[in-house]
C-alpha cells in the first residue's frame, strides 16, 4: 500500500514539473550516467593495468636474474649465485628466490635450508610464481624461479587506485559543478521556444473571440508546458472551427442576399420585358380590332406570337434559372464531356462553316455531375458559336490539369471577343451582347460551377474570347 502511494505520488509530481525542470533532470541524469561509466571503466582499466605493470616487472628481474647467473653457474661460483639471490630479496615485490640446475637441484636459495635439495622446478609461470631459463646458447643451465610478495603488491595497487580514486572525485566534483551549472543553460535553450509558443498560444486564445459561442475559463497552471500547448491547441482548434462555423453562416447569409438582389434584378428585368411585350401585344390587338380587315393583318399576328413566344422563353428561363441544382458527382473522362458538348452544336458548326479542334488527354479524369458540367460546356460553346462570323471562324476545346491541381475546361474562339467594360457584367442574369440573346446563358453556367465549389473566369487574350471552367484540385465537396 505504501510503495503504491508512493508510486502516485511520484507520477502526480512528475506530471507537474514544468518541462525545464524535466529537462534539467533529464541532462544531470545523462552526465551521471556517463561519468560512471566512464569511472568504472578507468577504474577497471587502471586496476588491471597496475597489476600487469608489477608483474612484467617481477617478470623482468627473473630473466634478468637469469642472464646474470649464467656465467657463476656454468663455472659453479656458488658465492657469486647467492650475492644475486640476496640481490633480488632486496626487491620489496620478492618473497623467495631460488636457482636450480636443470635436474632441479637448489644452487642458491634466499632460504639457506633449501639449499642442496631437490625442488621442484615450476614451468608455467603463474599468479604468484615467476620462471625463467637459464640459458648458454640453446643450452638450459637451470633455472631462476621468483615468488611475488602479493601483499606488496596489493599494497602497491591499493595505494595507487586510492590516488586514482581521489581524482576520479576531484573530477567527479567538477562535472557536478558543470552539470549544475550547464543542465539549466541547456535546458533553457531546448525548452524556451516551447514556453514561448505555449505563452503566445495562451495569448491568441484569449483574443480570440466569437459573438454567441462560450469563453473558455484559463488554460490550468496544472502539467508542463507541453501539457498546457497541447491544451491550447486544442482549444484554438475549437476556436477556428467557430469561427469557420461563423464564417459558413455569414456565406450563406451572404449567398442568400446576393441572390435575393440578383432575384430582384432579374424580376426588374423580366417586369421590363413583360411590359414591353404587352405593349407590343396591346397595340397589335388594337390594330386588329380597329380595322377588320387591314391590309397587313398577318404582321401584326406574327407579332403577336412572337411576344407570346417571347415570354413563354422569358418566364421559362426565369424558373429554369431558378430551380435548385441536386449535382450527382461522378468520376469520368474529360473528352467524353467536351465531345458530347460538340455534338450538339455539330449542326450550327457545320452551318457557319467553323473548325473546331479538341485538346484534352484521353487519360484525363474529372469529378463532378455529368449532365450539368455538359450543360456548361454547352452554353459556352452556344456562345462561341453566336459570336463568330460565318465563314473563317476557329473554337478550341480544351481540358487539362494545371499546375496548382485544379481541373480546367475551356472554350477559345478566334471572335470578337468581350469588350474590358462590360467583363463584369456577363455573368449577370438577362445581360446579353446579342440581339436576340436571352441572357441567362452566363448566368446558368456561374450558378452550375457555384454548385461545383468551382467558378467560370474570362481569361484575357489579344485576339478572340476564352472562357475557363475551374474546379478546385480536391474536387467539389471535398
Amino acid at each position: 500500500m505504501t510503495a503504491h502511494l508512493s508510486h502516485s505520488f511520484a507520477i502526480h509530481l512528475w506530471r507537474h514539473l514544468s518541462v525545464r525542470s524535466k529537462s534539467i533532470i533529464f541532462v544531470l541524469m545523462l552526465i551521471a550516467g556517463i561519468y560512471g561509466m566512464i569511472v568504472l571503466f578507468l577504474y577497471t582499466a587502471v586496476e588491471q593495468n597496475m597489476e600487469k605493470q608489477i608483474h612484467s616487472r617481477v617478470i623482468h628481474l627473473s630473466r634478468g636474474l637469469a642472464r646474470d647467473a649464467a656465467d657463476p653457474l656454468l663455472s659453479g661460483n656458488s658465492s657469486t649465485l647467492l650475492k644475486l639471490v640476496e640481490q633480488v630479496e632486496n626487491n620489496p615485490l620478492i618473497r623467495r628466490a631460488i636457482i636450480t640446475d636443470p635436474q632441479g637441484l637448489t644452487v642458491a636459495s634466499t632460504q639457506s635450508t633449501a639449499i642442496g635439495r631437490q625442488g621442484l622446478v615450476p614451468t608455467n609461470p603463474g599468479h604468484e610464481e615467476f620462471t625463467a631459463p637459464i640459458r648458454a646458447g640453446s643450452h638450459i643451465l637451470g633455472y631462476v624461479s621468483l615468488r611475488a610478495n602479493n601483499d606488496v603488491i596489493q599494497s602497491v595497487v591499493d595505494t595507487r587506485m586510492d590516488l586514482a580514486i581521489r581524482r576520479l572525485s576531484f573530477l567527479g566534483m567538477i562535472t557536478a559543478f558543470m552539470g549544475l551549472i550547464g543542465a539549466p543553460l541547456i535546458s533553457n535553450t531546448f525548452t524556451r521556444p516551447i514556453r514561448r509558443l505555449s505563452q503566445q498560444m495562451a495569448d491568441v486564445e484569449s483574443r480570440l473571440h466569437v459573438d454567441g459561442f462560450p469563453q473558455y475559463s484559463p488554460i490550468p497552471a496544472d502539467g508542463d508546458e507541453i501539457t498546457r500547448l497541447e491544451e491550447g491547441f486544442k482549444r484554438l482548434e475549437q476556436r477556428l472551427q467557430q469561427y469557420l462555423l461563423e464564417l459558413e453562416q455569414l456565406h450563406r447569409r451572404q449567398q442568400a442576399m446576393q441572390c435575393m438582389a440578383t432575384i430582384g434584378e432579374m424580376s426588374a428585368q423580366v417586369a421590363h420585358e413583360i411590359r414591353n411585350a404587352l405593349s407590343s401585344l396591346r397595340g397589335a390587338a388594337r390594330y386588329l380590332v380597329r380595322y377588320e380587315q387591314p391590309v397587313n393583318r398577318q404582321e401584326f399576328i406574327n407579332i403577336i406570337e412572337e411576344e407570346v413566344q417571347r415570354l413563354y422563353d422569358m418566364t421559362q428561363g426565369f424558373l429554369d434559372f431558378g430551380r435548385p441544382y441536386h449535382i450527382d458527382l461522378t468520376e469520368v473522362p474529360a473528352l467524353d464531356l467536351l465531345l458530347r458538348s460538340s455534338k450538339r452544336h455539330a449542326t450550327d458548326l457545320e452551318a457557319k462553316q467553323i473548325t473546331l479542334t479538341i485538346n484534352c488527354p484521353p487519360s484525363l479524369q474529372v469529378v463532378a455531375d455529368p449532365q450539368l458540367f455538359e450543360q456548361a460546356i454547352s452554353n459556352l460553346l452556344l456562345n462561341a458559336v453566336e459570336a463568330l462570323p460565318n465563314h473563317g471562324g476557329c473554337i478550341t476545346l480544351y481540358g487539362r490539369r494545371e499546375e496548382n491541381g485544379q481541373f480546367v475546361a475551356g472554350v477559345v474562339d478566334n471572335g470578337p471577343g468581350v469588350p474590358p467594360e462590360r467583363a463584369n457584367d456577363i455573368f449577370k442574369p438577362y445581360v446579353t451582347g446579342k440581339a436576340k440573346g436571352g441572357g441567362l446563358g452566363l448566368a446558368v453556367v456561374t450558378k452550375i460551377m457555384m454548385v461545383h465549389d468551382g467558378q467560370v473566369e474570362l481569361r484575357h487574350r489579344e485576339v478572340g474570347a476564352e472562357f475557363a471552367l475551374c474546379l478546385p484540385p480536391q474536387g467539389p465537396g471535398r
